[in-house]
């Protein structure tokens, strides 16, 4: 019988595989792009509505097909990130560290990949929501 390496011990301790974590933890994420888009659609057609009944200016009508294609980009960055990010993460020294925090650390640097994606798409320079930091 063969000995088991760290990480062959701890994949079996958990029972999963780093890609695996990371489409399970990439799940929440989604779930979060999607909350992200939808609010900011609600945003966006309020704004519209307030506009227009107040007079104050002229904002575009929101346009449900391009905020579909946000979402479609997020949810791409996001999953296929992931699948990507831990397959190279497995050929490095991560892949001795425990297999949910490479997942989690995966997951954020997708999430925000993937956000700031989002934002380029409508227009929403990402930079200007860290410039005060």
């Amino acid at each position: 019988m063969a000995a088991m390496s760290a990480a062959d011990s701890q994949e079996s301790r958990w029972g999963l595989s780093l890609p695996w974590w990371s489409l399970a933890i990439g799940v929440l994420t989604t779930v979060f792009l999607v909350g992200l888009t939808f609010a900011l659609l609600v945003l966006h057609a309020l704004t519209y509505g307030f506009t227009s009944v107040a007079g104050l200016g002229s904002v575009d009508e929101p346009d449900v097909g391009r905020y579909e294609l946000v979402l479609a980009i997020g949810i791409g960055v996001n999953v296929f990130g992931a699948l990507g990010l831990s397959r190279l993460a497995l050929r490095t020294r991560a892949a001795a560290w425990p297999r949910v925090l490479t997942a989690l650390l995966i997951a954020a640097v997708t999430g925000l990949l993937a956000t700031a994606g989002m934002l380029a798409v409508l227009g929403i320079d990402p930079r200007l929501l860290v410039d005060g930091v």
